[in-house]
């Protein structure tokens, strides 16, 4: 039982009593944009319920406000689930960041402090330790911390909230290439870029490397899913 709940919910946590529903909103809310729950995954009240160890009525609550945000969508049964993309959506979202992210990493790279480039360093050093240990959760996470180390950098809390909302319809899909190894290691080699770039104070260098990095997550995404569409695929990021 607890393994299938845990395969249901990713790695979500016990939380306390208090403000339950805005914890377990935000735990779900971070485990999407981290690429945890797979596209299509159903996300039962029941199911996050038990994994969280609360009663239903914050869970459906923070689902609630999750389905408000599109980063979940009723789907069969009416219960509620990630959306999948189209090839035509997943070019739009991918215009959307290099635009958003671009002006954000830019911003970054005028305020950015030593401190924050040691935390992009260190993440940088987790996600090389996951792809070792093919530890796709571990990578995924610490993807997301690093994007969001640099954006929160930036001035500016409307840009970091348009960012995470396309990051929570498109961490789902990262899952999906997480397990390629010629994917991950060409996006830490960019990685590596873009902390050389803030080293240097080049913030047109910076930007271009979240660029290439955008473009070609989108590239190897847009790939699977044309297999996706033309035959069975046993890529599944675990």
């Amino acid at each position: 039982m607890a393994s299938r709940v845990a395969a249901e919910t990713g790695r979500l946590e016990t939380v306390e009593r208090n403000t339950l529903q805005e914890q377990i909103y935000q735990q779900l809310r971070n485990s999407i944009m981290s690429g945890f729950f797979k596209p299509g995954q159903p996300l039962s009240t029941r199911a996050v319920a038990e994994a969280v160890g609360v009663s239903v009525m914050p869970v459906r609550d923070a689902l609630r406000r999750l389905e408000v945000e599109k980063a979940l969508v009723v789907g069969h049964n009416r219960t509620l689930e990630v959306p999948r993309l189209t090839s035509d959506t997943l070019h739009e979202i991918c215009q959307m960041r290099v635009a958003l992210e671009g002006l954000a990493v830019e911003r970054a790279a005028s305020a950015i402090r030593p401190t924050d480039i040691r935390m992009l360093e260190s993440l940088c050093a987790t996600m090389d330790e996951g792809i070792r240990n093919e530890d796709s959760d571990a990578y995924l996470q610490a993807n997301w911390a690093f994007h969001s180390q640099i954006y929160q950098s930036a001035p500016g809390e409307i840009l970091m909230s348009a960012i995470e909302s396309l990051w929570l319809r498109m961490g789902p899909y990262f899952r999906m290439v997480a397990g390629d190894r010629g994917h991950v290691h060409t996006a830490m080699a960019i990685h590596r870029e873009i902390v050389l770039a803030f080293v240097q104070n080049d913030a047109g260098a910076a930007r271009a490397a979240v660029v290439a990095d955008i473009e070609t997550a989108t590239a190897d995404l847009a790939s699977w899913l044309e297999l996706q569409q033309t035959g069975p695929r046993a890529v599944d990021g675990s």
